[in-house]
């Protein structure tokens, strides 16, 4: 049994609001390394960060994929990830005790003894334990005592045999999620009579901004796509639309920007998708980069008009919406997800799959260099409501409520 903290009293003190140990357990396939980058990752990179200069303690659980740890808060490699194969059959065994049990993933055994077993090493517990994607893992560190607050934090939009353990969901779990669009789709199918909170992500300004020349006119306008290359993202989408008004012989010019990495696709269907990115790209006569640490990125961005974020699918709350608008950007993106309440009214909304859509709105803006200038005004105002500080204050909010 894990550590379980006990009632206050004369003799035992808890500590005050501002001296919280927060651990953040990062799931399966997650990875908090300077190689890995995902949006997870990133989130609780920013909020240790914050955490730490409001004089909080940060520990971070992450899977190992024998990356450079990020230096934000004392991390501590689980005995699971890409770096620890399993011997072949250690994994069947554990495959066959996943499948009995019903968990989502045949290697979860050793993932949450791993979690488990490096609670149990502690001298004392944590104030909080904050879960990002994993009901289940909540909920079994909750029932076992491992802190005095267990939050779920929503990132995503959890389906089918990811949504199963909402049904027994422990009542102590506080549910976090990043956007209203994920916690209705939530709270609508597994948790009707549950208060799930709203916590939006940030943008770091410090790196992300508008270069000196934001709202100079110029030509040729240039449209940038960043992010994951994946067949829901629709970076094609938008490579179509700048080579049709290229043909038209409108100023336009596009670059895509991210590496090839898809979930729940097939290496042939990943790769298909690369290469139809790449003709697309190459028929715009546009700029087709590679993956990019955040403050090359950041340049990069800085360096164009016009951002595209056309998902297929109902994104939660895009960092790469942010990061575009906060760099400058004015943003067309899709009614899907979290877009719409990321980008609000500073940006052009349109149906995914749609490049007439698209080409339409940047044909406006490039006809029309003060709307585009207004737009963009409109992104980066926009932005500024979106702060890691604020965010941390948020959760620290729920903990200490």
């Amino acid at each position: 049994m894990g550590w379980r903290k006990p009632p206050a009293s004369a003799d035992n003190i808890t500590r005050e609001p501002d001296q919280m140990h927060v651990l953040f357990v990062l799931p399966i396939g997650e990875y908090y390394s300077h190689e890995w980058t995902g949006a997870i990752a990133t989130i609780t990179r920013q909020l240790a960060r914050e955490l730490i200069a409001q004089g909080h303690q940060v520990t971070v659980f992450t899977p190992d994929d024998g990356g450079t740890l990020y230096a934000e808060g004392d991390s501590e490699r689980l005995r699971h990830g890409s770096a620890r194969p399993q011997n072949p059959i250690i994994r069947k065994a554990n495959s066959a005790w996943a499948r009995l049990r019903g968990w989502n993933w045949h290697d979860y055994g050793p993932y949450i003894r791993s979690v488990t077993g490096q609670l149990r090493k502690r001298r004392e517990p944590f104030d909080a334990i904050i879960v990002a994607n994993d009901p289940l893992t909540a909920d079994r560190l909750a029932r076992g005592g491992y802190a005095s607050d267990v939050v779920l934090w929503l990132h995503n939009r959890l389906a089918e045999s990811e949504g199963r353990p909402f049904v027994t969901l422990d009542k102590r779990v506080q549910v976090v999620a990043v956007s209203q669009s994920v916690a209705d789709w939530t709270r609508d199918r597994y948790l009707p009579e549950t208060h799930i909170e709203v916590i939006h992500s940030g943008v770091d300004h410090d790196v992300f901004h508008p270069r000196r020349t934001w709202l100079e006119e110029h030509d040729p306008v240039r449209v940038i796509c960043h992010g994951r290359i994946d067949p829901n993202k629709g970076q094609e989408v938008a490579a179509a639309a700048v080579a049709r008004l290229r043909g038209a012989g409108l100023p336009v010019e596009i670059t895509v920007v991210g590496e090839v990495r898809t979930f729940g696709f097939t290496k042939e269907q990943e790769v298909a998708y690369g290469q139809l990115v790449a003709t697309a790209v190459a028929q715009a006569d546009g700029t087709l980069l590679g993956w990019m640490p955040h403050a090359e990125l950041a340049g990069e961005l800085r360096r164009h008009d016009v951002a595209c974020v056309l998902s297929r699918v109902h994104e939660p709350f895009a960092l790469s919406t942010l990061e575009a608008m906060s760099s400058g950007c004015a943003v067309i993106g899709t009614r899907m997800g979290g877009t719409p309440e990321a980008v609000g009214s500073a940006g052009a909304l349109v149906e995914p799959d749609s490049p007439d859509q698209v080409a339409d709105v940047l044909e406006s803006w490039v006809r029309d260099r003060a709307e585009l200038v207004a737009m963009k005004r409109a992104a980066v105002a926009r932005a500024t409501e979106f702060t890691w500080s604020a965010t941390a204050e948020s959760l620290v909010r729920i903990l200490t409520a």
